[in-house]
């Protein structure tokens, strides 16, 4: 879960940003249904990556996330996104 990661450093500002819910001048957070996303990948172009579709410079995996996506913004300046391990791994970078 993420309340064992480091609390510094990309992984403490993302935990902070989940706990805070993007309020408190915070990056904001937009929640996906993974069907949502899976339709939106299948309107792409085949080989076309997480990243690309959701607009974000990198897909982290959750063990536990299992039905929403989490994209934020301004994450050490980045656009982010955190996924269910199994919806990332399907569309993993090549």
């Amino acid at each position: 879960a993420w309340r064992h990661l480091p609390g510094r450093g990309i992984w403490g500002r993302l935990v902070a940003t989940l706990r805070q819910g993007g309020r408190r001048g915070g990056p904001e957070r937009m929640r996906l249904k993974v069907e949502a996303v899976e339709a939106l990948m299948k309107e792409r172009p085949a080989g076309t990556t997480l990243e690309d579709a959701l607009g974000v410079f990198e897909v982290f995996a959750s063990g536990t996330l299992s039905d929403e996506v989490y994209i934020l913004d301004d994450v050490s300046g980045k656009r982010i996104a955190i996924a269910p391990a199994a919806l990332r791994d399907r569309y993993r970078r090549g």
